[in-house]
C-alpha cells in the first residue's frame, strides 16, 4: 500500500507533467505564460496565460484512460469558485485591461496516445462546462514528452 505522502508526490508529478503539457500547447497557440503554478493564501491557479486580446486563467485536470469520467467534470461550482477567487486576487496583484478568460485544458493519458481538450471560456462562455460538445475539441498530442 503506499503511504499518503507518497501518493501526494506521485500526484504531483504527474500533475506537474500535465501542466507542462498544456504549456506547451498554449504556446504553441499563441499565448505567452505569465506565471505558472501563481500561489497566494493558500490559492493556487495552475497557469496564467495572456495574448494580445486576453488574459486567461488556465486550469488543467488530468486522468488516465480507465477512468470513468473525463477529467473536466472534477471541477464544480465550488472549485469555478475558488479559481476565480484566485483570479481576482492575481488581478489585484498584477492589474490589467485585458479581458478575463477562464480555460480548462483535460489530458487524458492511455497506453499508446495522450489526448488534451482545451475548453475556452469554460464557465461563462457558449462552450462553457454545461454545454461543450466534448467531441469536437479533442487534439491528439505528442510533444515528444515521456508519458506519464
Amino acid at each position: 500500500m503506499m503511504k499518503p505522502e507518497s501518493k501526494y508526490k506521485s500526484n504531483r508529478k504527474i500533475g506537474n507533467k500535465a501542466e507542462k503539457l498544456a504549456e506547451i500547447w498554449l504556446i504553441r497557440n499563441g499565448y505567452q505564460i505569465a506565471h505558472k503554478n501563481w500561489f497566494k493564501n493558500h490559492q493556487e491557479i495552475d497557469l496564467v496565460v495572456e495574448n494580445a486580446k486576453y488574459r486567461v486563467f488556465v486550469e488543467v485536470k488530468f486522468n488516465n484512460a480507465k477512468s470513468m469520467n473525463f477529467p473536466e467534470s472534477k471541477i464544480n461550482k465550488y472549485k469555478r469558485q475558488y479559481i476565480q477567487n484566485c483570479a481576482q486576487q492575481y488581478q489585484e496583484e498584477f492589474p490589467c485591461n485585458k479581458t478575463i478568460r477562464f480555460d480548462i485544458i483535460a489530458i487524458t493519458q492511455s497506453a499508446f496516445s495522450c489526448q488534451l481538450f482545451h475548453m475556452k471560456d469554460a464557465f461563462f462562455g457558449r462552450h462553457s462546462c454545461k454545454s461543450s460538445n466534448r467531441l469536437s475539441h479533442f487534439y491528439d498530442i505528442d510533444f515528444n514528452v515521456k508519458r506519464f
